[in-house]
């Protein structure tokens, strides 16, 4: 039973890895398609989530926009309310 546990765990850590690399072409490429020099001061309240869903067409991944902000700002883990950040013009 621990080498089926030990080998389960292997497994989603080399495709939580493989999916993590393989879409950061995809975080940069959607960096390098716009202008980051939209100012913004985070609310309380706001989310990553709803400030993608705000900047972002019908058609964008909202979890590209996310992981392009993320990167764009240095941002860690949350948001902080007055925290200043930068986002993509549309």
């Amino acid at each position: 039973m621990k080498i089926f546990s030990s080998l389960i765990v292997g497994l989603c850590v080399f495709v939580g890895s493989f999916l993590w690399f393989s879409s950061q072409p995809v975080v940069e490429s959607y960096i390098n398609q716009y202008e980051w020099d939209n100012t913004y001061y985070v609310e309380r309240g706001d989310t990553l989530w709803d400030l993608a869903e705000n900047i972002s067409s019908a058609e964008e991944d909202y979890r590209i926009v996310i992981a392009a902000i993320k990167k764009v700002n240095k941002i860690d883990s949350y948001l902080k309310v007055n925290q200043k950040i930068i986002l993509p013009k549309n």
